[in-house]
C-alpha cells in the first residue's frame, strides 16, 4: 500500500479508481487502526466521494468475497432508508423476473432501516442462505435465482462496523450496498431513496460498464411508486432520463399506504399476496418494479409491455411457483410467520 494514497486522501484530493481500490484493500487489513479508518472515511466524507472512489471501493470490497463473478446475472436492489415500510417489492420483483427466465443474483441483507429486509422475507419462506460458490452456480442453473446474504459473503464490511458506529455521519459505506454484489451482475436496477443523488449510481454503473436503471420516486421511496411520478435513469453506455407516471400505466392513481404495513407479519403477508395475485394493488406494485429488469434483459420493447408481462406472470401463478421452488414454501406460510 502506497502511503502517498492515504496522504492524498487526507489532503482532500480525489483518488483515481485504482487508488481507491488499493486504499480499501489496505484498510481491511487487521493491522490498520480504528483511528486510521476513521480519518480516511472522514476525509472522504468532508471532500465528497467521487464516482471513481465509490467505484474503486466497490471493486476492492468484492475482492474479499469467496464468490466469483457469474456472467449474465441481474440484481434488483434498493438503497433503503426511505422509512416507508412498503412490502418487499425488490425481492418480489426479482422472483417475478426469475419466473420469466431472467437469471437473478440478488444481493441483500436483513432490515437495517425498515421493518423487514429481503433476507427477513426469504428466511420466512425457508430459503437456505448457506452455500458456497459451487452451490450458488448450481442454484442459478436450477432455479435462475440465488440470494447472496451480504454478511456471509461480503465479510470485509464487518471490518468497518465499529468505526462506522462511532462516526456521527454517513460514510462511503452507506453508498456501497447496491454496487457490491460479489457476483458482479451485468444488469442492475437500483432504487434510490430521497436524499441520495441517483446520478451518482448511474455514473458508477456507466463506469463499470453495467446496464440497467436507477429509479427514484417523487414521494421518497426507493422504488417505482404507485402514488407519484418516478424518475428513471437508463444506463446502457449513455445515461438517459425518463419519467414514469403510474396513473398512465395502472389506469388510476393509488395511495402509497395501500402497499405499506405496520409490522413484519403484515409486510410478509402483503408481499405473499402480491406474488400470488390475491392482492391486486400489491401485484401491480411488484409488476411495476419488475419492468425495468425485463426491459434491460430485452424481454419487451417498452415499459408498458414489460409491466404487462410481469403482471401476467403473477396472475398465471408463475411467481408463486418460483417462490415454492427457491424456498421450503407451503401454503400455510400465507397465514403468517
Amino acid at each position: 500500500m502506497n502511503s502517498e494514497i492515504i496522504l492524498k486522501s487526507f489532503m482532500g484530493k480525489n483518488l483515481t479508481e485504482y487508488e481507491a481500490e488499493e486504499l480499501v484493500i489496505y484498510l481491511v487489513g487487521d493491522e490498520v487502526t480504528e483511528s486510521t479508518k476513521a480519518a480516511v472515511l472522514s476525509s472522504l466524507y468532508i471532500k465528497g466521494e467521487s464516482l471513481e472512489e465509490i467505484s474503486g471501493f466497490s471493486r476492492g470490497l468484492r475482492k474479499f468475497s469467496p464468490l466469483t463473478r457469474i456472467p449474465g446475472l441481474t440484481d434488483i436492489v434498493g438503497t433503503g432508508g426511505d422509512h416507508k415500510n412498503t412490502i418487499n417489492v425488490s425481492t418480489a420483483a426479482s422472483i417475478v423476473c426469475s419466473a420469466l427466465g431472467i437469471k437473478i443474483g440478488k444481493h441483500g441483507n436483513r432490515s437495517v432501516t425498515g421493518l423487514m429486509g429481503s433476507a427477513d422475507f426469504l428466511e420466512r419462506i425457508g430459503y437456505n442462505f448457506q452455500k458456497n460458490n459451487e452451490g450458488v452456480v448450481l442454484e442459478i442453473s436450477k432455479h435462475s435465482y440465488t440470494f447472496i446474504l451480504a454478511p456471509l459473503h461480503n465479510s470485509a464490511f464487518s471490518k468497518f462496523s465499529s468505526v462506522r458506529k462511532k462516526l456521527q455521519f454517513r460514510t462511503i459505506f452507506n453508498l456501497m450496498g447496491p454496487i457490491t454484489n460479489p457476483l458482479d451482475p451485468d444488469v442492475i436496477i437500483i432504487g434510490v431513496a430521497g436524499g441520495i443523488d441517483p446520478l451518482t449510481y448511474a455514473k458508477v454503473m456507466q463506469n463499470q460498464k453495467k446496464i440497467g436503471y436507477v429509479v427514484s420516486a417523487d414521494d421518497g421511496t426507493d422504488e417505482i411508486s404507485i402514488s407519484s411520478n418516478t424518475k428513471l435513469l437508463k444506463v446502457d453506455g449513455s445515461i438517459r432520463e425518463h419519467t414514469i407516471n403510474p396513473k398512465e400505466i395502472l389506469g388510476r392513481s393509488y395511495d402509497i399506504d395501500e402497499v405499506i404495513a405496520p409490522n413484519k407479519d403484515e409486510i410478509y403477508l402483503k408481499t405473499l399476496e402480491g406474488l400470488s395475485g390475491s392482492n391486486e394493488i400489491c401485484s401491480k406494485f411488484i409488476a411495476l418494479n419488475a419492468a425495468p429488469a425485463i426491459l434491460s434483459n430485452e424481454l419487451s420493447q417498452n415499459f408498458n409491455d414489460a409491466y404487462d408481462l410481469a403482471l401476467k406472470a403473477i396472475k398465471k401463478g408463475k411467481a408463486l411457483q418460483k417462490l415454492r421452488m427457491i424456498g421450503n414454501f407451503k401454503e400455510a406460510n400465507l397465514s403468517g410467520a
